[in-house]
């Protein structure tokens, strides 16, 4: 597949194939220069953008650039700022999950409790009504 190829199947432009390029894209150039790209690897590339495992989005790059103030960004860079922000996301779920749980084992302890108070209210009640019973009957 050519540059050109390439950019139409990931929707995106040829600038943004070039970035790829030596990261997420690797081609060969030919005799005259042009690069050849190995469809299983592009359609692999793209399978993973439309699956959300990998993302293209501009905006990240140029806001890590902005940060840094590194005009020029390599897809290794790019890479390991997402890697970083996956790691984020990842500790902030396992943090929400951990007092998720903790929320969940203590309403589960508050049932538990209510439920043997419950029943051992049901337990007087069941005891004096056969008292009340012998009572009436006696």
């Amino acid at each position: 597949m050519t540059r050109q190829q390439v950019a139409k199947r990931l929707g995106k432009s040829l600038v943004t194939v070039r970035r790829l390029e030596g990261g997420c894209l690797h081609p060969r150039q030919d005799s005259r220069g042009v690069h050849h790209f190995r469809s299983e690897e592009v359609e692999a590339l793209a399978r993973d953008v439309e699956q959300g495992r990998i993302s293209l989005w501009e905006e990240l790059w140029q806001e890590h650039e902005h940060a840094t103030g590194d005009e020029r960004f390599e897809e290794c860079d790019r890479c390991t700022v997402l890697g970083k922000k996956v790691k984020a996301l990842r500790s902030q779920l396992d943090d929400q999950s951990a007092d998720h749980q903790r929320a969940l084992e203590s309403l589960e302890h508050e049932r538990d409790r209510e439920r043997a108070k419950y029943e051992a209210e049901a337990h007087q009640l069941v005891d004096r009504l056969e008292e009340l019973l012998e009572a009436v009957e006696g």
